[in-house]
């Protein structure tokens, strides 16, 4: 399953929220042959700004990278 990279980053941009990408993407874009299919982020921990992330995150169903099928994930400021 191929990763819509371009959506994310731009909900992320809409949704308001403080993040760089970081990874493999960030790699690519800097010229590196690497493949990857996951986008990657680091993101302002602040209440508000987490917040905006699970908010504008939840429509597009993440999930834990290498967890067993059926492991929940919730999003949640806390």
């Amino acid at each position: 399953m191929k990763t819509d990279i371009e959506r994310i980053i731009r909900e992320l941009v809409q949704g308001r929220v403080a993040f760089v990408v970081i990874g493999g993407v960030a790699a690519s874009t800097h010229g590196s042959a690497q493949l990857t299919f996951d986008v990657d982020i680091c993101y302002r921990r602040d209440a508000g700004n987490i917040e905006r992330l699970c908010r504008t995150l939840e429509p597009l169903r993440p999930r834990l990278r290498n967890a067993p099928a059926g492991v929940p994930f919730k999003l949640d400021v806390r």
